[in-house]
Order: structure tokens, then C-alpha cells, then sequence
């Protein structure tokens, strides 16, 4: 198990800032994604601060966004 917030920090691909677009997205940032449930994690919304069962089997930041959903 690990905490939302740890898992998304260490995964290599991740979405580009909202904030700063072209950039990588802050600590800062990433949580408040968390926070705000713009990822999706094995069908459930995590906050920063919840842990993640493994294994993973769906990674969706920004579901409900038409343009800026990302699928890893």
C-alpha cells in the first residue's frame, strides 16, 4: 500500500502543470488534483492523504475533462 500523493510523485508520467503549462506539475499542484478528485485510481476518487491498494488496474487524472483526460 502506498499514499496517493507518494504513488503520483513517483511515477514517471504524469500530465504537464495546469498552473504552468509546459512545466511539471508542483507538490503542490498534484495534490490539489488529489484533493479536488481529478484522479481517478482503480475507480475511486483518493484524497492526498489516502492509501492505495495494490494492484492498479486504472490511473485516470482529469476523468471528467473533455480535452485534458489522460489514461495511463
Amino acid at each position: 500500500n502506498m499514499i496517493a500523493f507518494d504513488l503520483i510523485q513517483h511515477l514517471n508520467v504524469i500530465p504537464m502543470s495546469v498552473e504552468k503549462p509546459t512545466t511539471k506539475p508542483s507538490n503542490g499542484e498534484i495534490k490539489r488534483w488529489l484533493d479536488q478528485h481529478a484522479v481517478l485510481i482503480n475507480g475511486k476518487k483518493p484524497t492526498s492523504k489516502e492509501t492505495i491498494e495494490f494492484p492498479i488496474t486504472q490511473f485516470v487524472f482529469f476523468p471528467k475533462s473533455n480535452r485534458k483526460t489522460t489514461v495511463i
